[in-house]
């Protein structure tokens, strides 16, 4: 198809025109097909994978694995199939109520159920764990439980007849331990202790932890708590028979002890009220005869809840505020001691004005009132010195200062400020002594010597004056250590090149009283003794060859020469007593034969 030619121009243009407008015309045909191809292949592209997307999905929907069912909404109305599912889910945790749940779901299944091989593995393994948490029940003494669990476990398990067997032999041995103890109870109820021990031994032949142990052991604690309020109720019974107040007042404390649970204790109550008011009127009567102080010491052995009579209320009220306001007086105050005082104020202020001890109760009121106010004083002083500053003391000190000597607690008050002010000095005296041992670290004599000035300016009857006359003796001695070892070190140097008279010579330069003098003096005596054996062994050797010769005599004499107190002395003394017996016993060899020995014999010359 051709263009008209509507320009006149047109037919007036050069050859070169028309050859540019036909390249132009080709380069724009080559983009056009470029774009298509280009389209086209992305079309094919995106069907491929659409394909491929398909075509997987479809592989996982065919192959996958149908839904888990939900345990949590499982009921009676479920599959067979998924209540086994759950049943084995849940007994993985091997609880005791999972087990259960799973054995009953098919314990029903005959072998005519669809699942019955399938639920028989894990029947078998249920029922294996309900007989071990049976035993766990059974070992603790729940014996009911026990046996109850047993009998969940159904007939198709292989452990049915052992669970029968296990239930039967259980129960019988519960019968046996409960038949023992009935009888230990009833031998201990008629106070036959020997029989009651004897007949516990049989728990021994039983099997089960609980009998074995738990049982065994509570019966033991129960006979033996029996025989002891027994023998307790007797001891205060005895006591109580003598008549004295003081042996009541204790068989009053004795029978306290005995448990209210006891056999004991039926016998125990009267005599315990009874006792109690023989006391009481005691004490009254000690209180009447102006015996303030002897009333209170027996009063205070009868419990409060005992006095019956207003007097005798009033007089053991009065008796525990005496018992609260005995508290320490020589050392700190604690917040227990308030604390107590202020219950003694509050019991002798409850003792009214019609009480005959109404008076003597005021007057330990005002006593024990400003008691509690130096207490009170002395604690608040004692808080602020537990901050062991030098200010803290001061003002503490200050505090305990504001007690007179007309006060209760002015003797406690003085003890402390006296440990107060102690503090206060070892806090000042510390420094030059840190400072002291800081210079006696270095170990010279020079350093030593001026830890000791430091140390002396700790004057006498401070706090730290002790501790700072032991490190003065310490360092002193660590001074004549430095001084006098070179005469020791040569000295032992002599010595061990054998001159022995020239060491000891040098090690006696040091003097009596020096820190090396006792060690010098042992090395002194060592060498010395070297120089007497060397000395002395020839003429003992020379001794012992003479008594070897026979010449005994001769060999004691030797041997007599080594003086005593030489090193070899007792050697030859035991040498000497040797030889002088074998002498005497030679000589008595040689005497001449008696003539009359042989007149007696019928051998006489005469004859």
């Amino acid at each position: 198809m051709t263009a008209t030619p509507t320009d006149p121009q047109q037919f007036n243009s050069s050859p070169a025109d028309s050859t540019g407008k036909d390249l132009v015309s080709l380069e724009g045909r080559r983009k056009s097909r470029g774009r298509q191809a280009w389209f086209w292949s992305s079309v094919w592209l995106m069907l491929l994978v659409a394909s491929s997307a398909l075509g997987l999905w479809a592989v996982a929907l065919i192959t996958r694995l149908p839904p888990l069912p939900n345990c949590d909404r499982i009921s009676v109305f479920s599959a067979d199939s998924e209540r086994l599912y759950c049943a084995r889910q849940s007994a993985v945790s091997g609880a005791e109520q999972d087990l259960v749940a799973g054995i009953q779901l098919i314990s029903a299944w005959d072998e005519t159920h669809p699942l019955y091989q399938d639920s028989q593995e894990v029947a078998n393994r249920w029922s294996k764990g309900l007989l071990k948490l049976a035993q766990q029940r059974m070992q603790k003494g729940h014996i009911d439980r026990a046996t109850q669990l047993l009998g969940y476990i159904p007939p198709r398990a292989e452990i049915y007849a052992e669970a029968q067997v296990a239930s039967g032999r259980w129960l019988q041995e519960w019968a046996k331990g409960e038949e023992i103890s009935a009888v230990v109870i009833e031998a201990v109820g008629n106070q036959n202790w020997s029989g009651a021990r004897q007949q516990l031994r049989d728990i021994k032949r039983l099997t089960s932890d609980y009998w074995l142990k738990d049982r065994h052991r509570y019966l033991g604690q129960h006979i033996q708590r029996e025989e002891d309020a027994r023998r307790t109720l007797i001891k205060a019974q005895t006591l109580a028979s003598d008549g004295q107040m003081e042996s009541l007042a204790e068989a009053l404390t004795l029978i306290r002890q005995i448990e209210v649970q006891s056999h004991a204790w039926p016998e125990a109550k009267p005599l315990l009220t009874d006792w109690a008011d023989v006391l009481l009127t005691y004490g009254l009567q000690k209180w009447e005869q102006d015996d303030l102080a002897g009333a209170i010491a027996i009063i205070q052995k009868v419990p409060a809840d005992l006095a019956t009579k207003s007097e005798a209320q009033d007089l053991v009220q009065f008796a525990h505020a005496q018992r609260l306001a005995a508290f320490q007086q020589d050392w700190e105050p604690t917040y227990g001691d308030v604390l107590n005082l202020m219950d003694a104020i509050q019991a002798v202020q409850d003792i009214g004005r019609e009480s005959p001890f109404y008076q003597d109760a005021q007057a330990k009121l005002e006593l024990w009132t400003k008691q509690l106010s130096d207490l009170q004083q002395l604690y608040g002083a004692t808080l602020m010195a537990h901050l062991n500053q030098k200010a803290s003391l001061k003002l503490a000190i200050e505090q305990a200062q504001i007690i007179t000597t007309d006060r209760p607690q002015r003797q406690q008050a003085q003890t402390l400020i006296s440990h107060w002010s102690k503090e206060i000095q070892r806090i000042e005296d510390r420094p030059a002594l840190v400072r002291a041992q800081q210079l006696a670290d270095s170990g010279d004599k020079a350093s030593l010597q001026a830890a000791i000035v430091e140390a002396r300016k700790i004057q006498q009857g401070r706090a730290l004056r002790i501790d700072a006359q032991t490190k003065i003796a310490q360092w002193s001695k660590q001074i004549q250590v430095l001084e006098d070892q070179p005469l020791y070190s040569k000295a032992l140097d002599l010595a061990s090149k054998g001159k022995l008279r020239d060491a000891i010579t040098e090690a006696r330069k040091i003097q009596k009283g020096r820190a090396l003098y006792s060690q010098a003096q042992d090395s002194i005596k060592n060498w010395t003794n070297r120089i007497q054996i060397a000395e002395d062994r020839p003429i003992l050797d020379e001794a012992e060859e003479l008594a070897y010769q026979g010449r005994l005599s001769d060999a004691i004499a030797l041997a007599a020469r080594i003086a005593s107190g030489r090193a070899l002395y007792r050697e030859a003394r035991n040498a000497i007593s040797i030889w002088d017996a074998e002498r005497a016993y030679i000589q008595s060899l040689q005497q001449p034969i008696d003539d009359d020995y042989y007149e007696e014999d019928g051998h006489s010359d005469h004859e």
